[in-house]
């Protein structure tokens, strides 16, 4: 008797949520409390920012929250991550590998085509960007997620946290029909509330703030 295959929807219904059930029992445990947020509907299908990031902490209790919630994450990684036996782990959390373009003004358009055309692939999608783009203090803020929502047609969902505080929670959602200043400017306005694990080293943009 031949064994019936499983359905890929069942089984990766199943497996999100035996990645919630971690995760919110992590969150229990440690303390954050995860239950007092309302997930806006624009979260399943967006640009998702991310911050503070000033230490894998940061980003460690940010992803355990998403996931808690049941946001259909997708992170951008160097590809160099997702080989073996890496990417066994990575690929599941949903990674997805970019290739650095050696020049260096042609990388960074090709890179916000490059994901923008990821949201054609997935009807539900979270895509989490950490716009200070390093861990050590900057002032200035990486913009590109602004321009591959644009593309996309996709809104900016913001999300921040309070280390000390343990709690992570949802800002006011961002167009990109909007200009840019008008976006970086509510999202300095939004994050300037945030406390990271090393408060020192998050810094709001420069450009945008009135700090």
């Amino acid at each position: 008797m031949r064994r019936s295959k499983g359905n890929p929807r069942v089984c990766r219904k199943i497996y999100m949520q035996v990645k919630q059930t971690i995760a919110k029992l992590i969150l229990r445990l440690t303390g954050w409390d995860y239950k007092q947020v309302s997930v806006p509907p624009e979260s399943k299908r967006c640009m998702l920012v991310y911050a503070p990031h000033t230490s894998n902490w940061d980003w460690f209790y940010g992803t355990l929250h998403m996931i808690a919630w049941g946001l259909p994450l997708k992170v951008v990684i160097k590809n160099a991550w997702l080989k073996f036996p890496f990417g066994l782990v990575l690929k599941p959390l949903g990674a997805i590998g970019i290739t650095r373009d050696i020049d260096k003004k042609k990388s960074k358009k090709n890179q916000v085509y490059r994901l923008a055309s990821v949201f054609k692939d997935h009807e539900e999608i979270a895509f989490v960007i950490t716009p200070e783009g390093t861990r050590s203090p900057r002032d200035e803020w990486k913009t590109g997620f602004y321009h591959i929502a644009k593309l996309a047609n996709v809104p900016i969902v913001l999300i921040s946290a309070d280390a000390p505080g343990k709690k992570v929670w949802f800002g006011p959602t961002q167009y990109p029909s909007d200009d840019l200043e008008t976006v970086m400017r509510n999202m300095m306005d939004f994050y300037k509330t945030a406390v990271a694990f090393y408060p020192e080293n998050f810094k709001l943009d420069k450009r945008y703030s009135d700090q």
